[in-house]
């Protein structure tokens, strides 16, 4: 068995650099084929509500507000219950029934993704993602929408503003074209040099003088030569 060092290493890169190339280029190719005729895309609709325990500051839109209100603590230490509120199968049921959509209240909340902005902010950052462009962005609306009314239905002193709305825009996020055939080329590129290095691992054959002392402690007497080679040299 072949001892890996770093200059054995820049050895086999140097023999494999071709077929590594070769590799990377068929992986890119596959990668891009796959985005293009096989993957199904996905798209993002994203909102954002700003959450209040009051409608006293409802309509300031800043994150920083401030820190002495009483209301804002008070908000602050409510805002995962109103993420919990909203992550409600029953929201999804109202959510359905606006939309008219044909979704279970599962597949509506499987869709959505309901997230505190930071643990400062009082901003709730909603994400819908679906393989349907055009419903991604009409769930999101109807959350920007109804989600105060409902809200308020259950909490009569809380109060969400939406201060971000999708604008009827949903983003491609699956698959990254680009992405997919940077890693796909990468992943090629690296599975070649892996293969090289095991093939030269397992590879026990004696190469000449110095590979025969690099893996075995015994004297050389003398090199036996290549008498067809020889031959050849003598007739030039």
């Amino acid at each position: 068995m072949n001892e890996l060092t770093l200059s054995s290493l820049l050895g086999i890169l140097r023999k494999s650099i071709v077929y590594i190339i070769i590799a990377a280029i068929v992986f890119a190719i596959a990668g891009y084929l796959y985005c293009e005729f096989i993957a199904t895309p996905t798209y993002q609709a994203k909102i954002a509500l700003l959450a209040t325990n009051s409608s006293g500051f409802a309509n300031q839109d800043s994150e920083d507000i401030g820190t002495d209100s009483s209301e804002l603590s008070a908000a602050r230490s409510l805002i995962n219950t109103y993420i919990d509120i909203f992550s409600t199968r029953e929201f999804f049921g109202m959510i359905k029934e606006k939309t008219g959509l044909d979704y279970s209240d599962n597949t509506l909340k499987g869709m959505v993704n309901i997230s505190r902005r930071s643990d400062t902010s009082l901003f709730i950052d909603i994400v819908v993602t679906s393989a349907n462009k055009k419903h991604a962005i009409i769930v999101a609306d109807a959350i920007y929408e109804y989600s105060d009314d409902y809200l308020v239905s259950l909490l009569p002193a809380a109060s969400v503003k939406g201060v971000e709305k999708s604008g009827s825009r949903a983003v491609q996020n699956y698959p990254n074209t680009s992405s997919a055939i940077f890693l796909a080329a990468v992943l090629g590129g690296v599975l070649t040099f892996v293969v090289f290095v095991i093939i030269n691992i397992m590879d026990k054959t004696i190469k000449g003088e110095k590979d025969f002392s690099a893996n075995y402690d015994i004297p050389i007497l003398g090199n036996i030569p290549n008498f067809k080679v020889a031959a050849r040299e003598e007739k030039k």
